[in-house]
C-alpha cells in the first residue's frame, strides 16, 4: 500500500497492490513501515490498525517512533499474546515495554544510517556542502547564522 505510488508501477514488480490501510492491516502477517513522520502520519499506527491483524502479526518499524502511538501499542501487546513490534528505534515507552520479551524487540539507537555506505554517503554530502558554500558561496545547509 501506497498512496502516492500508482498502482500499476507496484504490481509491475510483482507485488499485490491493497485498496487502503484496513485492507493491508487485515490480510497481512506483516506491515513493515517505512513513512516520514510527519503530522499526517504521527500516531497513525494505533489500536484500530493494529488489532485487525491476523493472529500472529508483526509490525517492523523502519520508519520513524512518532508513526507509532505508544500508548497504543502498549495496549495491543498487553491485549494480544501473539502480537510481535520490532524496531530499530527504541520508543518512549521503551522500559514499559521490555516485560514483553520475545514480541517486543528494538535497538536502543536510529540504525538506518549506521552502514557504511550511508557513513561514505554522509561524508560525500557533507563534503559538497562545504565545497559549494567556498565556491559558490551556497548556504543551503547552514546550521548557525
Amino acid at each position: 500500500y501506497d498512496p502516492f505510488i500508482p498502482a500499476d508501477a507496484i504490481t509491475k514488480d510483482g507485488v499485490k497492490v491493497v485498496k487502503d490501510l484496513d485492507e493491508l492491516y487485515s490480510t497481512c502477517q506483516y506491515v513493515s513501515l517505512h513513512i516520514p513522520a510527519n503530522e499526517k502520519t504521527k500516531k497513525s499506527v494505533c489500536f484500530e490498525l493494529m488489532s485487525k491483524m491476523p493472529k500472529g502479526g508483526t509490525i517492523i518499524n523502519t520508519a520513524r517512533k512518532e508513526v507509532m502511538d505508544e500508548g497504543c501499542l502498549k495496549r495491543m501487546l498487553e491485549e494480544r499474546q501473539d502480537f510481535k513490534y520490532i524496531s530499530d528505534i527504541a520508543p518512549d515507552c521503551h522500559a514499559d515495554l521490555l516485560k514483553y520479551e520475545n514480541r517486543y524487540y528494538s535497538t536502543p539507537k536510529k540504525q538506518g544510517a549506521e552502514t557504511s555506505e550511508a557513513n561514505i554517503n554522509a561524508g560525500l554530502a557533507a563534503a559538497n556542502q562545504i565545497v559549494n558554500f567556498i565556491k559558490k558561496g551556497d548556504k543551503t545547509f547552514q546550521v548557525n547564522k
